[in-house]
């Protein structure tokens, strides 16, 4: 787990917005199970789906004792593939399968190392999974995901965690030009800032934040999604270092693409920022990493601010998204909670 100094389903839908309307490449999956094959054929991990047949668990395949039914495949990173299932009591559930696929591969059901030298780093990547799934319990709020269970089956653990019928953010903002009024991203915001406080006051990075990463259930909530980037994996120098670190280009703050850089609550604000930047302008900002090799040479950012280009939003909400947004972590907003405040602020004069 990814701790902050003292003091994470891959599942979005295409349902109608009723209140408000993995290094990984940015993957935007489908959870509705009305829409079978509506699943991207590209993946996190750059593999097509024919490549990953023999990789996922088929549909119909059983786990915990018949517990668990699989119904289809979701998505996949280099740490794990996602599922749609139904439990004994027939309900929908996401659950996520550890599966490195660095150092592992599939016999069938079961998972195996893909040699003897993996074995200690697989087992140490599982008591990770299993640690991360029972701390990620424990994060009860309305704007993040909800874990239930975890469990180990097939050589592997499981991780059960709620099915939000509702679409992502990303697929919202695509699809819909200016899906949201000022009113209503104000709203939403500030339902993800109060979520991102409450995990980072949990000592938890999410280091994942991205519209795909956020859906918006029937009644116009958001809800944040994929905790799989929340930790850092055990092993130095591990190959799964590379596979566990998220970067999304235009979201990820530059700090991520560095392995071994400090990563503090202002990188998950980074990315929210970013996320309403495109929310907001219509488009993603551009990589932080160009932005940073502007700043380095004294060159203009090739950032647009949004402060002063759009109306109808509370004195200085814009200006907040673009101080969250700076390229140095310094410079940055450092606590949800400071961002909280300047909002509430602008709502109130």
């Amino acid at each position: 787990m990814l701790l902050l100094p003292a003091a994470r389903p891959d599942d979005p839908g295409h349902a109608s917005l009723a209140a408000a309307t993995g290094m990984e490449t940015d993957v935007t999956e489908t959870n509705n199970p009305a829409e079978d094959g509506a699943a991207h054929p590209d993946h996190s991990d750059g593999r097509t789906a024919p490549e990953l047949a023999s990789e996922e668990l088929k549909p119909g395949t059983l786990l915990l004792d018949g517990q668990y039914e699989i119904l289809r495949f979701l998505n996949s990173g280099g740490f794990g593939i996602t599922y749609l299932a139904r439990d004994s009591l027939d309900r929908l559930a996401v659950i996520k399968e550890c599966f490195p696929n660095a150092i592992c591969h599939r016999v069938e059901t079961m998972v195996k190392t893909r040699s003897r030298k993996h074995a200690a780093e697989f087992e140490t990547t599982l008591q990770t999974f299993v640690d991360e799934a029972r701390s990620l319990s424990r994060l009860a709020h309305p704007s993040v995901v909800g874990v239930h269970q975890v469990f180990e089956d097939n050589g592997t653990a499981y991780t059960v965690m709620d099915f939000i019928d509702g679409p992502d953010l990303h697929h919202i903002i695509d699809a819909t030009e200016g899906a949201f009024s000022p009113a209503e991203t104000v709203v939403i915001l500030l339902h993800l800032l109060r979520a991102v406080e409450f995990i980072h006051q949990a000592g938890i990075l999410h280091r994942d934040i991205s519209p795909d990463n956020i859906l918006i259930d029937p009644a116009g909530k958001p809800v944040l999604i994929d905790f799989g980037a929340a930790s850092e994996p055990m092993i130095p120098g591990s190959r799964i270092l590379t596979e566990r670190l998220v970067i999304k280009d235009g979201y990820s703050p530059q700090e991520l693409y560095l392995i071994g850089a400090e990563q503090t609550p202002a990188s998950d604000l980074y990315a929210l920022a970013a996320t309403f930047y495109h929310v907001i302008s219509g488009a993603a900002p551009p990589p932080s990493q160009r932005r940073l090799a502007a700043l380095a040479v004294g060159a203009p950012d090739p950032c647009t601010p949004l402060s002063r280009r759009f109306g109808g939003y509370p004195p200085g909400f814009l200006e907040a998204i673009d101080a969250a947004m700076r390229v140095l972590q310094r410079d940055r907003l450092q606590s949800a909670t400071e961002w909280i405040a300047l909002v509430q602020r602008g709502l109130t004069r």
